[in-house]
């Protein structure tokens, strides 16, 4: 296997760092079939607490939702309901493309400026601007069917109109989440949508991957903020058996292909993981054989990694990191989630892992016969 690994010197947009003055990402928006029971599959096995919810009876239209999450994560999961033309975007999009993810929702600081300059940069508004005094949000068209919203909340007790709260208990077990650290997207064409969010979001390319396992081969670039709060690397796929093209063709488009949660504590949340169910992508145990050769020392035990199949790999003489993947949650092999914690400095994506990682995943793929 050959993985090219580049990392760039910061390139500044011509707009500005910050041409849409986004100051965090607020919530991911899921349209799937049954709102409900991905929101208890969260809530069991990745640890996380009800926080909103919204139906009928507390005004929302076309839509039941339920919104869960832990630290600064937010799912939003959304499902069709009644005749609503809101219900039948959903139905549409799930009989597409599966479930999966609809939306990124970011906040910023004003959603008129935001939307002036996505339209400035030939954005497609799919939803103007609303404000209905409490909260101001406008949405637009991004790669594929995703989209991405742009909000600001002006009574920050609620989240949305047609939501109400939820009490969720109290975030203590072993499952800590804190943040999204990374979404990645998977595309036909990465350099067009690496260019887009140049423009619109004066995101800065931090680094390129160019990986070919000889059974299969894909390209990468990370596109990102350049004070590295987010960051979205933007695959396309460079063979016909490619997990990126195998993802396009089941996927029936581009779209979101994971989500990376960061947890400060990785060998206790997968421990715990593990025990509800949640499953993972398998790593032999050859591989922690030259862990010590190759990543030099780490805090963790070896065997309580090589026991729960962790990956580790040192991207910076002072810091390194701690991965691992599931298996496709849905139906289609399309949507999984990285759990990963970061040491010291660590600042990039597991290339030491690739190997590991596509063979995983290529396994996985025989299985399905898609190799």
């Amino acid at each position: 296997m050959s993985v090219t690994a580049v990392s760039l010197e910061a390139k500044k947009s011509s707009r500005g760092d910050n041409p849409l003055g986004v100051t965090g990402i607020d919530h991911v928006e899921f349209y799937v079939n049954d709102a409900e029971e991905w929101a208890r599959y969260h809530e069991h096995r990745l640890g996380m607490r009800r926080r909103a919810k919204a139906d009928r009876t507390t005004g929302a239209k076309g839509r039941r939702a339920v919104i869960v999450g832990q630290g600064r994560i937010n799912f939003l999961f959304a499902e069709a309901d009644g005749d609503d033309p809101s219900a039948a975007d959903i139905r549409q999009h799930v009989a597409t493309h599966g479930n999966g993810v609809k939306d990124i929702a970011f906040r910023v600081r004003d959603v008129a400026k935001s939307l002036a300059h996505a339209r400035s940069e030939g954005c497609t508004v799919v939803r103007d601007i609303e404000d209905n005094g409490d909260f101001v949000g406008g949405t637009i068209a991004a790669f594929g069917d995703t989209t991405h919203t742009f909000l600001q909340r002006k009574n920050h007790d609620k989240f949305a109109p047609g939501y109400v709260n939820v009490a969720g208990g109290i975030e203590e077990d072993e499952i800590q989440l804190m943040c999204i650290d990374h979404m990645v997207a998977n595309v036909e064409s990465m350099n067009q949508w690496c260019d887009w969010y140049a423009r619109v979001f004066g995101f800065e390319e931090a680094r390129h991957f160019d990986i070919n396992t000889g059974r299969s081969a894909l390209m990468s670039k990370v596109m990102g903020a350049s004070e590295g709060y987010i960051k979205i690397p933007i695959n396309e796929p460079s063979s016909k058996n490619s997990q990126i093209q195998e993802y396009l063709d089941e996927y029936r488009g581009p779209g979101i292909q994971h989500i990376a949660l960061l947890t400060p504590n990785i060998v206790a949340a997968i421990a715990e993981m593990r025990n509800r169910g949640m499953d993972f992508l398998e790593v032999p145990d050859t591989y922690y054989d030259k862990v010590p050769e190759r990543v030099g020392e780490i805090k963790e035990s070896i065997e309580d990694l090589k026991r729960l199949k962790i990956l580790v790999d040192r991207d910076r003489a002072d810091g390194y990191l701690l991965q691992l993947f599931s298996k496709p949650l849905f139906d289609r092999p399309t949507l999984f989630y990285e759990i990963i914690q970061r040491r010291g400095n660590s600042d990039g994506f597991g290339e030491g892992n690739f190997t590991a990682l596509f063979e995983a995943i290529e396994r996985e793929q025989a299985k399905r016969g898609k190799l």
